[in-house]
């Protein structure tokens, strides 16, 4: 399987929104060019390894987040993601969210149309 270049610009600046930065901060940490950034986001560049890294490590994100659309097991990610949702709510608000999906799991599993 070949990287997919595009998917992984498009989580890169995703996460880089998330994080509020613009494409000329982010070129300021890890020390190249906003045209770099941008030719990377619209997967028009691929990167080296180590840029790679500087990216994650800027946007504090892990390598498995940005590669996530590329990667075939890709549980972790989700498990980080599902984590993280749940980072800034309160004990209530947790307890909701688990009840939710406990239910939805289980409307799920009753309703799944058995395959053939």
């Amino acid at each position: 399987m070949e990287a997919n270049y595009k998917l992984i610009g498009k989580r890169i600046r995703i996460h880089r929104k998330k994080r509020g930065l613009s494409q000329l901060a982010l070129a300021g940490e890890i020390y190249c060019s906003p045209p770099y950034i941008s030719l990377i986001e619209s997967g028009k560049k691929s990167m080296s390894l180590d840029t790679f890294i500087m990216i994650a490590n800027a946007l504090n994100a892990t390598a498995d987040e940005l590669l996530s659309d590329n990667l075939t097991n890709t549980v972790k990610v989700s498990n980080h993601e599902f984590a993280s949702l749940l980072t800034d709510c309160s004990d209530f608000e947790k307890k909701v969210m688990y009840d939710l999906a406990v239910a939805a799991k289980a409307s799920l599993r009753k309703n799944q149309v058995p395959s053939r």
